[in-house]
C-alpha cells in the first residue's frame, strides 16, 4: 500500500497522465487527521448541506488532488481548506 505523507498538491491537472485518479482507499494516509472523508462543507458563512465523500489521489505523484461532495462535485484540493472540524471551499 502507497503511503500519502501529504494533502499538498503543487499544480493541478485535470486528470492524471494515467488517466485515472485513485480513491484514497487505495493508499496509506500517514496522519488520520488528513481524512476529510465525511467532514461538512462550509460555503460562506453557512453550512451546506454537503460533505466530502472521497478523495481521490494522483498516481503520478501519490498525492491527493481532488475530493468529491455528496451532491457528485469535485474540487481540486488547492481550493479546500480546513477550518476545524470542517472545510471551506475556496472557489
Amino acid at each position: 500500500m502507497r503511503r500519502i505523507t501529504s494533502l499538498t498538491e503543487t499544480g493541478f491537472r485535470a486528470t492524471p497522465s494515467t488517466g485515472a485518479y485513485q480513491p484514497v482507499s487505495d493508499y496509506f494516509l500517514v496522519d488520520e487527521k488528513q481524512d476529510l472523508r465525511g467532514r461538512k462543507v462550509l460555503s460562506g458563512t453557512k453550512f451546506e448541506d454537503l460533505c466530502v465523500t472521497e478523495m481521490l489521489v494522483d498516481p503520478d505523484t501519490n498525492r491527493v488532488a481532488v475530493i468529491e461532495l455528496s451532491d457528485g462535485r469535485r474540487h481540486p484540493i488547492e481550493h479546500v481548506r480546513l477550518q476545524g472540524s470542517y472545510i471551506k471551499l475556496t472557489r
